[in-house]
């Protein structure tokens, strides 16, 4: 086939496929996670199964803007008359994808996700209701800011007249807070907690943590780029931001499970029978 040219914003065959399949993972993982914490939610009590839910909530919303930011990518960046794209021998593209791809499509999830995220965490713990009120009154809105501000930063917005590493550190400020919040502040609830929660607690932290800790990185890494987006960066960060997105919803609603699984045979000992603990 003949090469028609590559514009300086394309994808190989490799690298679109590389981000076409780690989306198609993404997708794949929030459905199945979606069905098994739904059709698993009374496999604990009903005071846990709040968790267990808003758990499957999270990667069932998540896994709506994965089919949408698979189409997104799809369009933007395969081949179709719109881009005009060839193929060659080489398996290059021409393509206009960084005009056709909506980055929005991440940044309305998290905004959805990421504050329920928070709630489950802290529903699981069976807290008293006015220590949970507390908690979410402050963790809820620190996540949400965390995304808002983000995403100018994110998307190379000229809003207010501020550079995108300005938003970039903006939104670290509610991220701190939050880890400050669930590392400190929640201490003394941890207490008393048995030695099985208070560990998978820890882990759950830690996940958190590290997979949030991947958004920030892969910021800095396109921040000294202007325009489009070059191959290196959207294969990076679509590929990067998904992996975070598995771990981050799907691992985290899984151990959120485990927590309520725990818990349940831990208050009530005919459950814990019937569930074999």
């Amino acid at each position: 086939m003949e090469n028609v040219g590559v514009l300086s914003f394309s994808l190989t065959g490799y690298e679109f496929s590389a981000v076409y399949n780690v989306l198609s993972l993404g997708l794949a993982s929030m459905l199945a996670t979606s069905i098994f914490l739904f059709f698993a939610r009374d496999r604990v009590l009903p005071k846990y199964r709040m968790a267990v839910l808003v758990s499957a909530s999270v990667t069932t919303i998540a896994a709506y803007h994965y089919f949408r930011m698979f189409e997104s990518f799809n369009h933007g960046y395969g081949i179709n008359d719109a881009s005009t794209a060839a193929v060659t021998a080489g398996a290059n593209m021409v393509d206009f994808g960084a005009a056709n791809y909506n980055v929005g499509y991440r940044y309305i999830d998290w905004f959805l996700t990421v504050p329920l995220l928070l709630v489950e965490l802290v529903a699981v713990l069976g807290l008293a209701k006015a220590i949970q009120s507390s908690l979410l009154k402050r963790l809820v809105p620190a996540a949400a800011a965390m995304i808002v501000l983000g995403y100018p930063g994110d998307a190379k917005l000229d809003l207010f007249g501020l550079a995108p590493s300005m938003w970039g550190l903006l939104s670290t400020i509610p991220f701190l807070y939050i880890l400050y919040v669930l590392w400190f502040e929640l201490k003394k609830s941890l207490d008393s907690q048995s030695a099985k929660v208070r560990s998978l607690f820890q882990t759950l932290r830690v996940l958190l943590l590290a997979t949030w800790g991947v958004y920030p990185i892969t910021f800095i890494l396109a921040m000294n780029s202007t325009g489009a987006p070059t191959p290196a960066e959207v294969v990076s960060r679509e590929i990067g931001y998904s992996i975070a997105d598995i771990l981050a919803k799907c691992l985290f609603g899984l151990i959120i499970f485990s927590i309520a699984r725990i818990k349940s045979a831990e208050e009530d000992k005919a459950h814990a029978s019937a569930e074999g603990h």
